[in-house]
């Protein structure tokens, strides 16, 4: 997809990226995978949250709809010191070194229209920009569309981690790409 254009999400953004992830959540529950769907994760604290630290990342169009969204920190997750597998580098959330990518969604009108590559290309921008030796991240072991995406995009699948927060599934396949 031509002219995307990605920049870190403001205040006023919030509703857009809501929307965003909304659309990625009926995606994943067609798909049949129970990811997103137990209770109200990804919230509006959780958007507001990654707005507030400057961890989230819009992707837009030339007139400036919404298309995707990311979010993206460098401060390391505990959920992350926790493996059953091995990283490919070591390091641990009190002194990460890795960038690691969360609530992730294109809106389904953008599906398959190069907006989750493009997300993903400057999360990899910025990561080597912050000086991280790699990007960590994790999605259900049943959403094949991401592990796919992650693979793809050189990730590793590293084994395993369990969410910490309330999820009736909480077992995620981790990956890690080393820059």
């Amino acid at each position: 997809m031509a002219d995307i254009a990605i920049r870190r999400a403001h205040e006023g953004d919030i509703p857009s990226v809501e929307h965003v992830l909304r659309e990625g959540k009926a995606a994943i529950a067609e798909l049949g995978i129970s990811q997103w769907q137990h209770g109200t994760y990804p919230n509006h604290e959780d958007v507001a949250r990654d707005v507030a630290q400057g961890h989230c990342y819009l992707a837009e169009d030339e007139t400036g709809a919404a298309l995707g969204t990311i979010a993206l920190s460098f401060d390391g997750d505990p959920t992350y010191d926790a493996i059953d597998g091995a990283w490919l580098t070591q390091t641990t959330s009190a002194n990460a070194r890795y960038a690691t990518i969360h609530r992730t969604a294109v809106d389904r009108a953008a599906a398959r229209r190069g907006v989750m590559s493009a997300l993903f290309a400057e999360a990899e921008r910025l990561s080597r920009a912050a000086g991280c030796e790699s990007m960590r991240a994790d999605t259900h072991p049943g959403n094949t569309p991401m592990r796919g995406l992650l693979e793809r995009k050189g990730f590793t699948a590293c084994g395993t981690i369990l969410l910490t927060r309330d999820d009736p599934d909480p077992v995620r396949v981790a990956y890690e790409k080393v820059l």
